[in-house]
């Protein structure tokens, strides 16, 4: 807009006062003798001109915020935290709200910089602060499946007349009873929900499998699908003689509630199988493992979020009586329960990705899209650490002498690098469409000799049974759950339940009880990934080109 003759000079003012306020501002910040408070609000101030005067931020603004990000002497203080946290946040305002380059590309690669050379607290709002740029995901509306007359079959009326033709006997897989079917490249699943499962959850996982065989979903890459079943026009169904008793410890549902479907015949076939006969080697584990995150990437691209590649648990034994189910919240960067045991088998094998019972459909906008791909990341991160550990798997605990298991000899450390980085630029290209440009800012030589070091060493083994848990089960449960644990029946008979805190020793761990993770390094890296994600994304969608803006910055 051309201003006229008359409001000019009130116009120039304006700008020289607002221009003025943004020097002030600056030099606060960078005033050694300025103290927190009066640091604080100068970085409030200069957020606030971002959003309303993005016209008057230069490349000055920037530096002045990256310079204070970067200055140690809030490091060590707790509310220097909230001082980082804004500064952050300034960075990604000027990306949102500057009218085109070169201000975003500049914001943006100082905290890709920042990233790249600092830790703790401000490499963590670092990472935030990108992870909430804002764009736009929307899932898909899943039609629910009818539940309120679900059919009760006997094992007959399921297979039919010459329906399938078995080449072996049916078995148990877990809670799923498979058979291979003739010809021999198929298998028949019926997935049984458990004790405290509802029946919706498999009703679920049908629909998914439904809507991912549409052409709107279609894949380049290998991923096949499983084909529900539907029996007496259901998704769901009540199987009353299952010709194969099930273990007790499995906790099914009394009234058989199950799915059904038929899937490729390496559908139960896993990347990190520790038996000799089924293991990958190198060339074959990062085949699938780059496949994968590409695949875990795209689906959540098309809001269709997988919320366990593994389950990951901060303390399992507490997870009744805690405000987060006992789940693991990768940000807060706690101790990982029994990590390799997670691993056991994970939901991403050489078919692709499986348990599409725990898809959901995201919608919007927000910081908890940031978080599910880390999830997914850290997920593929400790897969991959499992791979090398299940070399040998024998090889776990403590030794006769009570010292820890090393293991580090069965680690690779070139081929760890080469799978790290591998499965964050399969995620990146998956879920941006576009290949990451430039370098990755995470040390991937220091990430994987600490990998190495935490995950070959069974340091973390104890966990402990509080009084409250104890109080929680029943004696059998009491009993069941140290049994599983390797507590012999002499010591069992000894211990009163709910008297005394009891030491189990069921690792490895990643951190000691009560504690932080063992590998904070693990925990950064997730952030940095998660976060170049999510930013690639925004660029991609607003700038309409590849990321590949210099760090900015001054020696």
């Amino acid at each position: 807009m051309i201003c006229s003759e008359t409001d000019q000079p009130e116009t120039h003012m304006k700008d020289t006062d607002i221009e003025r306020q943004k020097t002030l501002s600056e030099n606060e910040i960078k005033d050694k003798a300025s103290d927190f408070t009066i640091k604080y609000f100068a970085v409030y101030h200069l957020q606030c001109l971002a959003e309303t005067h993005p016209e008057i931020i230069d490349p000055e603004a920037i530096f002045t915020l990256e310079g204070l990000l970067k200055n140690p002497e809030f490091s060590c203080q707790r509310r220097g935290f909230f001082l980082f946290r804004i500064a952050a946040d300034t960075l990604a305002s000027i990306i949102v709200h500057s009218d085109g380059e070169p201000m975003p590309g500049q914001a943006l690669a100082s905290l890709k910089g920042i990233l790249a050379k600092t830790s703790g607290h401000v490499h963590r709002v670092s990472a935030e602060a990108l992870g909430a740029l804002p764009f736009s995901i929307n899932g898909p509306h899943l039609d629910g499946a009818t539940l309120e007359n679900i059919p009760r079959v006997s094992w007959y009326d399921l297979l039919g007349e010459d329906r399938f033709e078995f080449s072996a006997p049916p078995a148990f897989m877990g809670r799923s009873l498979v058979a291979p079917l003739n010809p021999g490249n198929k298998l028949l699943v019926f997935k049984l929900a458990r004790a405290d499962d509802s029946p919706a959850i498999l009703a679920r996982e049908a629909l998914w499998m439904e809507h991912l065989h549409t052409v709107s979903c279609s894949f380049p890459r290998r991923f096949n699908i499983p084909v529900p079943l539907k029996i007496q026009g259901a998704y769901v169904f009540s199987i009353k003689d299952i010709p194969v008793r099930p273990h007790e410890n499995m906790h099914l549902d009394p009234k058989c509630h199950a799915m059904g479907f038929v899937a490729d015949q390496d559908y139960f076939t896993y990347p990190n199988d520790p038996r000799m006969e089924k293991r990958h080697n190198d060339a074959e584990f990062r085949e699938v493992m780059y496949r994968n995150a590409w695949l875990l990437g795209k689906l959540t691209s098309l809001g269709i979020v997988h919320t366990a590649p593994i389950p990951l648990f901060h303390n399992r034994v507490q997870r009744c009586r805690r405000r987060d189910n006992g789940l693991y919240e990768w940000f807060r960067a706690g101790r990982l329960d029994r990590w390799l045991d997670s691993c056991s088998y994970p939901n991403i094998g050489l078919t692709g990705i499986r348990d599409f019972e725990h898809f959901i459909s995201f919608k919007g906008f927000g910081h908890d899209l940031y978080r599910h791909i880390g999830s997914h990341i850290l997920s593929l991160l400790l897969v991959t650490g499992s791979y090398f550990r299940n070399k040998n798997r024998n090889r776990v605990g403590l030794d006769k002498h009570g010292k820890p298991v090393d293991a580090r000899d069965l680690f690779d450390k070139r081929v760890l690098k080469e799978i790290i980085l591998g499965v964050f630029l399969s995620y990146y290209q998956g879920f941006v469409q576009r290949e990451f440009s430039g370098k990755v800012p995470v040390d991937l030589d220091k990430l994987a000799s600490r990998m190495i070091e935490e995950m070959g060493v069974d340091r973390h083994m104890e966990e402990i049974l509080r009084v409250a848990d104890q109080k929680e089960m029943t004696d059998e449960e009491f009993r069941h759950f140290l049994t599983q644990r390797g507590y012999p029946d002499e010591e069992i008979n000894e211990l009163q339940k709910g008297v005394k805190d009891i030491v189990i020793h069921s690792g490895p761990h990643l951190g000691g009880f009560n504690e932080g993770i063992s590998l904070p390094e693990l925990i950064e890296s997730v952030e940095t990934m998660s976060a170049l994600c999510v930013a690639g994304r925004y660029w991609q969608e607003h700038f309409k080109s590849s990321w590949s803006p210099n760090i900015c910055g001054r020696a």
